[in-house]
């Protein structure tokens, strides 16, 4: 009989002890999930930082040239499109290329793209028609030309506006930033002569 009491104490100080040791590791693994947690929102948080995409100024561009930790002083390309129409982004510095592209055009798709400034003066203009060509494209840069009395960079930036004439039903925007592209200042000062660089229609 009290064999049977020393081994029914036993059995349950040994049922105690593996419940402890049960809590203890339940309380581990916890520990050891949660850290598994924060450590792969660590990493998962930095790699979307180091790869998050960042534009410098300018200035901070020229400062680093040759040393290679700045890489960008322009915005990400970020197509924006109209049923045929395509221009590849949506935020430009004065001085930068803005790219058109027309495609897929069908045989009855005639007409003339308008470039508007943000004060409501046509920039510029693209004709196009499907019966000759399917697919279109140029670029230009938007700069100050006295013939359009475009002659301050305050007359450029803004919000622009690119649609088909006639249809002002559908448009796409772009901004122009009142930033400038490094080196290309000078052709920001003023219109003195009237002249227009990088429009190209091939």
């Amino acid at each position: 009989m009290k064999n049977k009491k020393n081994l029914d104490m036993f059995l349950i100080r040994k049922f105690y002890r593996i419940k402890k040791m049960a809590q203890v590791m339940n309380k581990n693994v916890g520990i050891a999930v949660a850290a598994g947690i924060a450590i792969i929102i660590g990493v998962v948080g930095f790699q979307m930082y180091d790869t998050t995409y960042q534009v410098s100024t300018p200035e901070e561009y020229k400062k680093s040239m040759g040393t290679g930790s700045v890489s960008h002083v322009v915005y990400p390309d970020n197509p924006q499109l109209l049923g045929p129409l395509q221009i590849n982004k949506d935020k430009y510095l004065l001085g930068e290329n803005v790219y058109v592209i027309l495609k897929d055009l069908r045989p009855q798709d005639k007409g003339t793209v308008e470039f508007i400034t943000p004060g409501g003066v046509i920039y510029d203009s693209m004709g196009f028609n499907g019966e000759n060509r399917e697919f279109q494209k140029k670029y230009f840069k938007p700069q100050l030309i006295k013939s359009k009395n475009l002659c301050d960079k305050e007359d450029l930036v803004g919000k622009w506006t690119v649609m088909f004439k006639g249809y002002d039903m559908a448009k796409l925007h772009f901004e122009l930033l009142p930033v400038t592209l490094p080196d290309q200042e000078s052709h920001y000062l003023g219109c003195e002569v009237s002249y227009e660089i990088g429009i190209v229609d091939p």
